[in-house]
C-alpha cells in the first residue's frame, strides 16, 4: 500500500485554498484549527498550513509533517465530499503525540457531525 498522498486528495493551488478560507466553516481546539467546506464531488481533499508565527521553516515543515502523518492514520475517518484546510498553532510545536493525534481525532469527528447535520 502506497503511504502517499495522492495529488486527487490534495488541495494544491491558492485558488482552492483561498475558496475554502472565505466560504468554508471553521473548528478548532488547542493545537490545530480546521477550514472546511463541502464540495460536490465525493472524495474528500485536504491542505496543511504553518505560518511563520510559529517559528522558522524547519519547525513549520515538522508541524506540517506531524499533522499529514494525523491524516495518514486517520483518512479512511475524513468525511466525504469536503475539503479541508488544517492549519497548525503555535502550541503544536512542542506537544506530544499522543496529544496531536488526540487533537486531530477530536477536529475530524467534530467536523463529520457538523457535515452530516448541513447534508
Amino acid at each position: 500500500m502506497k503511504l502517499t498522498l495522492p495529488p486527487r486528495l490534495r488541495l494544491r493551488n491558492r485558488s482552492a485554498f483561498k475558496h475554502v478560507y472565505e466560504k468554508g466553516r471553521f473548528l478548532s481546539n488547542q493545537l490545530m484549527a480546521v477550514h472546511y467546506f463541502p464540495h460536490p464531488e465525493m472524495a474528500h481533499r485536504v491542505g496543511f498550513t504553518a505560518g511563520k508565527r510559529l517559528g522558522n521553516a524547519v519547525i513549520r515543515n515538522r508541524c506540517k509533517r506531524r499533522l499529514k502523518e494525523c491524516y495518514r492514520l486517520f483518512r479512511d475517518e475524513a468525511p466525504d465530499g469536503i475539503d479541508m484546510i488544517v492549519v497548525a498553532r503555535k502550541s503544536l510545536v512542542k506537544a506530544e503525540w499522543a496529544s496531536v493525534v488526540a487533537a486531530y481525532r477530536d477536529l475530524l469527528r467534530r467536523t463529520r457531525m457538523v457535515a452530516a447535520k448541513s447534508r
